[in-house]
């Protein structure tokens, strides 16, 4: 599996698997991306802010999309409005546009989505992931709850179409993973 920024020749393959995730949802009886959004403006903005993400893989022989994600580390005006209480106040790196190409569900892609999202964060020294959803959003809270991400509160969305959306909101902290010579840092002072 490859995990790489996403380019202008994946639109419109994004597009499609987003279109699978609003026939899911719009399956659920959520009304999660069913106005419009995302759309072809919101995946191009992405890619030209550098926060789209697609993660492929080999079939038949041929790298194909399978999965897509924006982590944006902008702040956001509805997190700052958060009923409830965030684990940190810092910089933080928010998932948005998360979506799973129907085909292959069920085999650990949008962990493996989180997994590098993570990835991404520590690189920028950014301990903090954030997400939203619907709380009503099965699928998505037991991945963000399996990946140890904690419910924090509510939120309310700010955006078209979506303005006043109610959304559970997650963080979960993550840790700097030690290399060989932090541990032994830790260990050269200590008396054996």
């Amino acid at each position: 599996m490859n995990f790489r920024k996403s380019e202008p020749k994946d639109v419109n393959r994004i597009l499609e698997i987003i279109e699978m995730a609003k026939e899911e949802l719009k399956k659920m009886k959520l009304n999660q991306w069913q106005n419009g959004y995302p759309n072809r403006n919101s995946i191009e903005s992405d890619i030209k802010k550098g926060i789209s993400y697609v993660l492929e893989t080999q079939i038949d022989g041929k790298n194909k999309v399978v999965a897509t994600i924006a982590l944006s580390p902008e702040k956001e005006t509805p997190y700052s409005k958060i009923d409830g209480k965030w684990l940190t106040c810092g910089d933080y790196v928010v998932i948005h546009r998360i979506a799973v190409d129907k085909n292959v569900k069920n085999q650990g892609i949008a962990t493996r989505l989180l997994e590098f999202s993570q990835d991404v964060c520590l690189k920028n020294n950014i301990f903090s992931l954030r997400a939203d959803t619907h709380e009503n959003n099965e699928p998505m809270r037991r991945i963000l709850e399996k990946q140890n991400f904690k419910y924090c509160g509510v939120i309310f969305l700010d955006r078209e179409p979506d303005i006043g959306a109610k959304r559970i909101a997650f963080e979960k902290i993550l840790q700097k993973k030690p290399v060989i010579n932090d541990i032994r840092k830790k260990y050269e002072n200590k008396k054996i």
